[in-house]
């Protein structure tokens, strides 16, 4: 039975079932501590397009390992290793073209599932498997494009009889809701209503905040114009004492406006990113 682990570099990585003979290890970027064993890298990007300072600080870090493990490129260096190979680019495009190619990972995942279920044929489930652990995909419009493109890969995997385990806790397992089901989806519908009760408490909180510190502004104002001020008779120490006690009071209204806006726009950013990852 062939069973291939794609690995990534998410915290769930350490997660994969390393050490175990049974699997290949597939990984990208710097290889982590973790990282005991590895069957194959990747480094897609072409180096000399990439920042000098990061592409020299990749060769270095790359050649204390490739001399165990073959190196994928789509341009490949020889210098960075013993068994630097060309990644089979002209294959992989002509059986799976180009429009879902959108991530390292995908790539990867097409060259996994060409060498299971070469062209033309399905594969037995119980002699096959692609594990994905350390691959989350979650924030930033980026990750949108990218989750679409190794998704489909995913899919087609099981569409060819291969088995694909995952972490349950992976931002890959949830399920986008398709088009045009979404807009009855009861969580999205859900989230959407939560979204919009927060943005309208971050707009009463920021509205309260500028009250508040307006208000400290002209106490501190007044108490200076009090001890500035030689009218007999006025009763300074005890109006001071007023205002001193009234804008410790509106000082410590203002931090607890500001710690709760921090919470809303924490929970506000959540709640878009979980609508996000759920729409199609």
């Amino acid at each position: 039975m062939r069973k291939i682990a794609l690995v990534g570099t998410s915290a769930t990585g350490v997660q994969a079932p390393h050490g175990d003979e049974k699997w290949e290890f597939w990984g990208v970027s710097a290889r982590s501590a973790y990282f005991v064993k590895a069957t194959r890298w990747f480094e897609l990007h072409r180096l000399e397009g990439e920042p000098e300072d990061w592409a020299e600080m990749w060769r270095k870090t790359v050649k204390t390992f490739s001399h165990d493990v073959e190196l994928l490129m789509f341009y490949p260096e020889s210098d960075l290793g013993p068994r630097v190979t060309a990644y089979p680019a002209e294959r992989i495009t002509a059986r799976f073209g180009t429009y879902f190619m959108t991530s390292t990972f995908a790539w990867m995942m097409a060259l996994a599932i060409d060498e299971m279920a070469p062209s033309g044929k399905t594969a037995d489930p119980s002699q096959c498997e692609i594990g994905i652990w350390g691959v989350e995909m979650e924030y930033g419009t980026e990750y949108r494009q990218q989750r679409a493109g190794f998704r489909h890969f995913i899919d087609l995997a099981r569409v060819l009889g291969i088995k694909v385990t995952q972490l349950a806790s992976s931002g890959l397992a949830y399920e986008p809701v398709p088009y045009p089901m979404w807009q009855d989806d009861p969580l999205l519908n859900k989230l959407e209503l939560r979204s919009q009760q927060t943005s309208k408490r971050l707009a009463d909180y920021d509205g309260s905040l500028r009250i508040t510190r307006s208000m400290i502004a002209q106490n501190k104002a007044v108490m200076e114009e009090i001890g500035r001020s030689k009218k007999k008779g006025y009763r300074r120490a005890e109006r001071l004492a007023e205002l001193k006690k009234e804008t410790a009071n509106l000082m410590e209204t203002s931090a607890t406006l500001s710690k709760d806006i921090i919470q809303a726009e924490s929970a506000n950013e959540e709640q878009r990113w979980l609508q996000d990852y759920l729409s199609p």
